[in-house]
């Protein structure tokens, strides 16, 4: 295979510091969808802020490589974030997603598609931009300002404690990991239920118990929508429900004090008690005080962040997919590809083209670049382009990144680049990867510790792995690199480090 080559577009650009995005893009995107993402175009003369390198997003930063911090919260008005989400954007949300899986392309007349593309392209900018914009960022800043506040009134030592006080509320990640693990608990009552859900995975084949299929198909009509890394040419849980039936096995081998909701328990009490220290200090403490009363909107933080990732970012990612194969249907009914699946192989322009004047890509060149794909996905992108990061030293044999979750755990370390690969997690093991996102939610239930590449202390692996009780350090930005798969390694998630044993 030729060697992937991550170049920059210009060498006016080396003079810049580019961060792999591997948080929100921890896959190289197709042709069809690769654009350098939302927000603001750059002022004129000034570099973009974002670059798509082989399908990799790179996103321009300091030499520290960090974004920034603080924003200008948005006026809400008396709402808060969490209202926000539930009543203003998530039924646009969901008019969207309806809208998206509703599309027929064999409506559109000739002459439309340019505006069609436009309008759903724009629409869904819009509710994406405001989800983000009014709701996570908010609710992510907040709970940022009550943490540092929390650790001026009760000491740094107490950061792990400012972060568990906001822990432990429902959310949209622990229902579906309580639905997978209530029909794992279904399996294991079964034996030959079991060995009907094994040949289903092997086979690729329906269950075949009436019972189970009925409760399986309750289960992704809620939650089927699930794209692995957010690539639109990967088939949804509902398509493929291998990585489901998967998940339901793994939780069929647990013990049943390792329920979801048992571990969910655990943090609500913890919480409790810190909230409860907290009302007995604010007696007699305006500052403790001052603390509580911005405590509920920070402990937005975990519903906002978990409800937005499964409804909005999974399922609008999983709408757009049915839109395109919609489409990509429309072409293989015009003679202009193979397969649905193609239309992911088309450039946007090519698409439009094809469209409304039938010239289209070869299927020399469909499957070319599908090979190139395939190629972009294999390798691990550099974590920095251009001007190297300024970074603290670390000790030989030791990764530095953010204690996420407090704790500490020794044990074998399982390199994991895709959620393919996920079924490879022994239990116990740890499992290190680029980013987790909610779909890797219920692997924590199977891990013993978790190290990312990305992430920070309010990130989804930070808050699900203190839902899980289970250390975490995130943000090591070479862990994926660094650490052999099989070796055995000791996770600090209170002091942020991995030791190399």
């Amino acid at each position: 295979m030729t060697e992937i080559e991550f170049v920059l577009p210009d060498p006016e650009l080396e003079q810049y510091t580019w961060i792999y995005e591997n948080e929100h893009g921890p896959a190289s995107q197709p042709p069809l969808t690769r654009e350098a993402g939302f927000g603001p175009p750059p002022e004129p003369g000034a570099p973009p802020s974002r670059l798509i390198i082989n399908g990799y997003s790179y996103f321009r930063s300091g030499p520290t490589g960090e974004m920034p911090s603080s924003f200008d919260l948005p006026d809400l008005g008396k709402a808060t974030a969490l209202e926000t989400w539930n009543e203003k954007w998530l039924p646009q949300v969901d008019a969207l997603f309806d809208e998206l899986c509703g599309f027929d392309a064999a409506t559109v007349e000739e002459g439309e598609w340019g505006e069609v593309l436009d309008r759903q392209a724009a629409e869904f900018r819009r509710v994406f931009a405001g989800v983000h914009g009014e709701c996570v960022l908010t609710s992510g800043q907040l709970a940022r300002e009550f943490v540092d506040a929390y650790c001026d009134v009760f000491g740094e030592t107490r950061r792990g404690d400012g972060h568990a006080i906001l822990q432990g509320f429902p959310n949209q990640t622990l229902d579906r990991a309580n639905a997978l693990w209530e029909l794992g608990r279904e399996v294991r009552a079964a034996r030959a239920l079991r060995a009907a859900v094994e040949e289903a995975i092997e086979s690729g084949a329906a269950v075949g118990v009436s019972t189970f299929e009925r409760r399986m198909e309750r289960f992704l009509e809620e939650f089927g929508h699930t794209i692995d890394a957010q690539v639109p040419d990967a088939p949804t849980w509902r398509e493929n429900p291998r990585p489901a039936l998967d998940l339901i096995l793994r939780y069929a081998d647990k013990p049943e004090d390792a329920s979801p909701s048992l571990a969910a328990e655990a943090q609500v009490a913890r919480r409790r008690e810190l909230e409860a220290e907290l009302d007995v200090l604010a007696e007699g403490d305006q500052r403790a005080r001052d603390l509580r009363e911005t405590l509920p909107p920070a402990q937005e933080l975990l519903p906002v962040r978990e409800d937005h990732n499964t409804l909005c970012d999974q399922r609008l990612g999983a709408a757009s997919r049915y839109r395109w194969m919609n489409v990509g249907q429309l072409l293989v009914d015009r003679g202009l590809a193979e397969e649905a699946g193609d239309v992911f192989y088309f450039t946007l322009e090519e698409l439009r083209g094809a469209l409304e004047s039938g010239s289209a890509p070869g299927s020399r060149a469909i499957n070319e670049r599908r090979r190139e794909q395939a190629a972009f996905r294999a390798v691990q992108p550099p974590p920095v382009l251009g001007q190297p990061l300024a970074t603290e030293s670390s000790e030989a044999g030791t990764l530095r990144g953010t204690g996420a979750s407090p704790g500490v755990y020794r044990g074998q370390a399982r390199v994991i680049r895709s959620l393919a690969e996920a079924g490879r997690l022994g239990d116990g093991e740890v499992l290190v990867c680029g980013v987790t996102a909610p779909t890797w939610t219920p692997y924590f239930a199977v891990a013993g510790a978790v190290v990312t590449d990305a992430g920070g202390a309010l990130s989804h692996t930070a808050v699900v792995a203190r839902e899980y009780g289970i250390p975490a350090v995130v943000g090591t930005r070479t862990g994926t690199r660094a650490i052999a798969d099989g070796a055995l390694i000791e996770v600090d998630g209170s002091e942020g480090l991995v030791r190399l044993l």
